[in-house]
């Protein structure tokens, strides 16, 4: 299942910055973006009060056409072209974006669990893509927010149709908002191969850029699970968790809202309080000393990560399917997009990241 992947530097840049075949292949995505007509069902001026609905009508639409969205594959990018058609449709413009390409090369094996009914995707090849759309804020430090669109060959609603719908509502919540950070929107490729569109994004930061992010926004899986989790943390080499502080500031923001969102339990001796797994596209960026705050729903309460208590796990198994999961849970999928959707865009209106680490 998910695989620790190698990624080879291949980078696509929108822009006179690069020519050849990649500028040739970024400029037919785009091409195709803006050709694509986005369904009427799927409206793309979210409003204040309505958090969540929109990323609820765009997971409807992933459901419907892009199963089986394996790293590499033609559904994948498929997926892609439909991310850019939401952007350049939803107030920014093609300077705002850019598109990163790299290469994937199979390693080790990071999970192993066989998948039913399994959707091909189409035409395999060993390239992915991250996209990237950057909101200006008045400060140039960053704050980036990842979810990755590649599936492992489900519907992958949960893992991570959700986690893009939630990001990409919010990234045309906030095209005409004003902020105090730079907001840098990542929409990650194969993640399910080990995290292979992160690390790559990571390993081709510059030293400025690297200094410039304050905070780390990632946000996997957050529609079946139990409980809605937030993470945060590096475990040290003396095994304490320190930089810690700012997962800890955004749940005392979630419980002011009033939501149903809360930190891991203390009891969990492999993944020491308030850390979660290290299993998603948050761990690059730990990895380099960024802060982080994951958002997962899950379950926890036995000590081990079963995401549901009546099904065990959704993600990467048959389950992950819209039908399946509204059917089984009813209006769990709404009211978690819309908890996870109120919660971002207030810690994206925070000016204060940086005095967390002082």
């Amino acid at each position: 299942m998910k695989k620790i992947f190698s990624c080879i530097l291949a980078i696509i840049i929108l822009g006179a910055m690069l020519s050849g075949c990649s500028n040739n292949d970024s400029k037919e995505m785009i091409k195709k973006a803006k050709n694509f007509s986005i369904p009427h069902e799927v409206s793309i001026n979210p409003t204040k009060e309505d958090y969540g609905i929109l990323a609820y009508n765009f997971l409807h639409y992933i459901q419907d056409n892009y199963p089986g969205r394996i790293a590499g594959t033609e559904k994948e990018k498929e997926m892609a072209v439909f991310i850019l058609s939401a952007l350049l449709n939803g107030g920014y413009s093609e300077k705002d974006i850019s598109i990163q390409s790299f290469n994937i090369t199979e390693a080790v094996p990071m999970m192993d669990e066989s998948i039913k009914n399994k959707f091909e995707g189409g035409k395999q090849s060993n390239s992915s893509q991250n996209i990237k759309v950057v909101k200006k804020g008045e400060s140039e430090k960053t704050i980036v927010v990842g979810a990755h669109y590649d599936s492992a060959g489900t519907h992958g609603v949960d893992d991570n149709g959700s986690g893009i719908a939630v990001a990409l509502e919010n990234a045309l919540r906030m095209a005409d908002t004003q902020t105090h950070y730079t907001i840098c929107y990542i929409f990650f490729g194969s993640e399910e191969n080990g995290m292979c569109g992160s690390r790559e994004y990571v390993e081709t930061l510059s030293e400025k850029e690297r200094e410039d992010i304050v905070l780390m926004i990632n946000i996997d899986s957050v529609l079946a699970g139990d409980y809605h989790y937030l993470y945060g943390g590096n475990v040290n080499e003396h095994g304490k968790v320190d930089r810690a502080e700012a997962v800890v500031k955004a749940y005392d923001i979630a419980k002011k809202l009033g939501l149903a969102i809360q930190l891991p339990p203390e009891e969990n001796i492999d993944y020491p309080y308030p850390t979660g797994q290290k299993r998603s596209d948050h761990a690059p960026f730990n990895d380099i000393g960024i802060p982080y705050i994951y958002f997962e729903a899950n379950n926890w309460e036995n000590g081990s990560p079963i995401e549901t208590e009546k099904h065990g796990l959704i993600m990467h198994t048959d389950k992950d399917d819209l039908d399946f999961i509204e059917n089984e849970y009813g209006e769990r999928a709404k009211n978690t997009l819309t908890d996870y959707s109120t919660l971002l865009y207030s810690l994206l209106q925070e000016n204060d990241w940086e005095q967390e680490y002082k």
